[in-house]
Formats: C-alpha cells, sequence, structure tokens
C-alpha cells in the first residue's frame, strides 16, 4: 500500500463526499497511473488523466485536449475531490461499490477504455490493497 496517496485519496473523498470511498479513488489513481509510475503522475502530479482546454506541452493523443499540470499532489487531491462532485448526475452520489463508482465515472464520460477492462483492473487492484 501506498500509504501517501490512499492519505491524498482520503482527502478527495473527503471533499467528494459520501458515499464517494478513499478505496475507491486510490484503486481508480492506481490503475490510472501504472502504480504511481507515470509521468504524468510523477513530473506533473495528474493522478488520473485530467485534461483542460488550454494548450500546454502536454497534448492527449487521444483528442483536442492537454493533460492538467498541478503544482502538487495536494493540488490534486483537492482539485479531484470537487471534480468527482461534477459526476452527480451520472449516479456518483448513488454508489454502494466499486462497481457503480467506475461505472459512474465511464458514464459520465471520464475514460474511454472498455468498462469490462477498467472495472477488472480496478477491482485486481481493490483485492490486492484492501483484500
Amino acid at each position: 500500500m501506498n500509504q501517501y496517496y490512499f492519505d491524498l485519496a482520503k482527502k478527495s473523498a473527503e471533499i467528494a463526499g459520501d458515499p464517494v470511498k478513499a478505496e475507491y479513488i486510490f484503486c481508480q489513481w492506481k490503475h490510472e497511473t501504472g502504480d504511481f509510475s507515470s509521468a504524468l503522475c510523477l513530473d506533473y502530479n495528474n493522478l488520473g488523466g485530467i485534461t483542460t482546454t488550454t494548450p500546454n506541452d502536454l497534448p492527449q493523443p487521444d483528442g483536442e485536449l492537454w493533460y492538467r499540470k498541478f503544482d502538487t499532489p495536494e493540488d490534486y487531491a483537492d482539485f479531484f475531490g470537487r471534480y468527482l462532485k461534477l459526476y452527480a448526475e451520472d449516479g456518483m452520489y448513488e454508489i454502494t461499490c466499486l462497481e457503480d463508482y467506475v461505472k459512474a465515472l465511464k458514464h459520465g464520460g471520464y475514460f474511454g477504455d472498455s468498462l469490462e477492462n477498467y472495472l477488472a483492473n480496478t477491482e485486481r487492484i481493490y483485492a490486492e490493497e484492501f483484500g
């Protein structure tokens, strides 16, 4: 368990509010960053591929957006907790499990990967990290 990133996930979950759980966010981030080892994570403090319409030197390869840079991982955690509130209409505040969390993200267009692949990997991470 990477306690540092789990503590940040707790911060995001607290900002997002119930029923969003730190465990779900942590699994999502671990999936998105390749176990917190991606350049986007390490160099730009972006743990989830958050994009912006403002051009910069980090173009997103599969769209007309750019990856957003954050000054610190803490800044990202603050932003992400608020960002999850945008998924209220996608079911974020009716979730009861990791699968519901991932489905709300997919419904809101957060990721382009298949639901099956994203869910399988986050569920695998959940089982490894939280039993």
